[in-house]
């Protein structure tokens, strides 16, 4: 096929990757990240070789849609970032402080149990070897995240990591952060301010309205929302008035009594203080899986629910509030620059867990699933092992090949969407029984091409593109 210039004779040939329906006509993509929605006209006169549009042609041009006007020397450099080209190792290191836990959660993936029961504790000589085994890791960048069960229920060991590894970094000198998943009730004033010292991130659970929190996170006395709001107020309202206070974070978890509530979990992020929404769909896994007629759902209902809370969302943007969606975010900036967001989990690639116990993990997800005795994911352990020992590992370089799809997966190498898209082997483990997952039927895998559907329908409004794009600028 050729698309020919009678003035300058000019021949276009055709280079496709990918290409899927889209509301406006067709949207293409390639391995390199670039994409471009075409009407149903131009692309049928694109692939017959007979485009007239100059301004279209020029822009299939710079995106490496004509096989014989590629521009080699920038496709290497996005190619090759893509495809690691300059990884140094993990960056996120996600360390389970104890399997403890102080709430009584009806879907818990990390099924921690009795907050007494101090057996399932991280130890310092652990903790030390967990810090010692992360800064082996040559990343520039690390991101040490305090989880559990409760990370608060054993706080000396969270001083410790802090302390241990700025010290270690007067030598390595990394670019260092730290984070702290917590469900706050544990936090008091002391905690909080060593916290707000040593700039740790505060993560919480905010399933929504009271009556949705309480009726998902019970705890024995009181009411689980009304800790958690108290605090992340308390946080925000710092945060706004030093800007060298980190602002704090929530991660709504949907489960089917969720469904019901999406502009109302909306307004409680603002109410608290919050302008990053995060609707966090629900893994099959801990007593979520033991309890899934209760709390699961299909990819349908699902999205029929993100898509109202993003219409809400859109909404109070179009009116000047300040807020955004960090999933569509992640989306977003892919599809509007073609680079991973410097948050994207990819399995062993940019992430390693680590249990209580100094078990290694490729992604949180697996260490959950450990804590019901499914050790299929581990890689290794801080006192047995290297970084480099961990990459000879089968398991490991399965868990790197599974972030191509397009070289692994049939469905995805077909699929417009897969240069931006990742499907957690953990996943596709826990649902469907094998590691790779079957993408013809798999329910993870229709929520996410059902958001992408959302937001590439979303961005035909300029408004909202424009939406879009201040949001890549403004947010990480």
């Amino acid at each position: 096929m050729e698309i020919q210039n009678s003035m300058k004779k000019e021949v276009y040939r055709p280079f496709i990757n990918y290409f899927q329906r889209s509301p406006r006509g067709y949207f293409l993509s390639n391995d390199a990240g670039y994409n471009i929605t075409l009407t149903k006209k131009q692309f049928e006169s694109f692939l017959k070789g007979n485009l007239k549009d100059k301004k279209c042609k020029n822009q299939l041009v710079e995106k490496a849609f004509f096989r014989n006007r590629l521009n080699f020397d920038l496709l290497s450099e996005r190619l090759g970032s893509y495809l690691l080209k300059d990884w140094k190792g993990p960056h996120i290191h996600i360390i389970s402080l104890t399997k403890r836990c102080d709430s009584n959660c009806f879907y818990c993936g990390a099924n921690a149990t009795n907050s007494l029961v101090r057996k399932h504790d991280m130890s310092l000589e652990i903790a030390e070897k967990t810090v010692d085994f992360i800064f082996k890791v040559q990343s520039q960048d690390l991101m040490i995240e305090f989880q559990g069960g409760e990370p608060l229920l054993n706080f000396k060991i969270v001083k410790f990591i802090v302390n241990y590894a700025k010290k270690k970094n007067k030598i390595f000198k990394r670019n260092i952060h730290f984070s702290i998943v917590t469900n706050l009730i544990g936090m008091d004033e002391k905690k909080l301010a060593f916290l707000i010292k040593n700039k740790v991130t505060v993560c919480s659970s905010l399933d929504g309205p009271q009556v949705l929190h309480d009726k998902n996170r019970k705890i024995s006395k009181g009411s689980a929302h009304s800790i958690v709001a108290k605090w992340l107020k308390k946080i925000s309202l710092l945060a706004k008035k030093n800007t060298a206070i980190e602002a704090p974070n929530a991660i709504c978890t949907i489960s089917r009594s969720s469904l019901k509530y999406p502009e109302k979990i909306v307004d409680e992020f603002l109410k608290c203080g919050l302008n990053r929404v995060q609707l966090g769909p629900l893994d099959p896994l801990g007593r979520a899986a033991l309890n899934w007629d209760k709390v699961g759902y299909d990819a349908k209902e699902f999205l029929n629910f993100y898509k109202k809370a993003f219409d809400y969302i859109i909404e109070l943007n179009k009116k000047g509030i300040d807020i955004y969606e960090k999933g569509a975010l992640m989306f977003a900036r892919q599809i509007l620059t073609g680079e991973r967001p410097r948050y994207q989990n990819l399995d062993f690639i940019y992430r390693l867990a680590y249990n209580y116990n100094g078990n290694i993990y490729g992604s949180d997800e697996a260490r959950m699933l450990s804590n019901s005795a499914d050790e299929f994911f581990q890689l290794g352990n801080v006192y047995e092992d290297s970084f480099g020992s961990l990459l000879n590992k089968p398991i490991s370089r399965t868990l790197f090949l599974s972030a191509f799809g397009f070289l692994t997966q049939p469905k995805c190498a077909r699929c417009a969407y897969n240069p931006y898209c990742h499907i957690m082997p953990v996943y596709n483990y826990a649902a469907q029984g094998s590691f790779w997952g079957n993408m013809a039927i798999n329910e993870r895998c229709k929520i996410f091409k059902g958001v992408f559907d959302i937001i590439i329908s979303k961005m035909e409004d300029k408004t909202v593109k424009r939406m879009f794009i201040n949001w890549t600028k403004n947010y990480q």
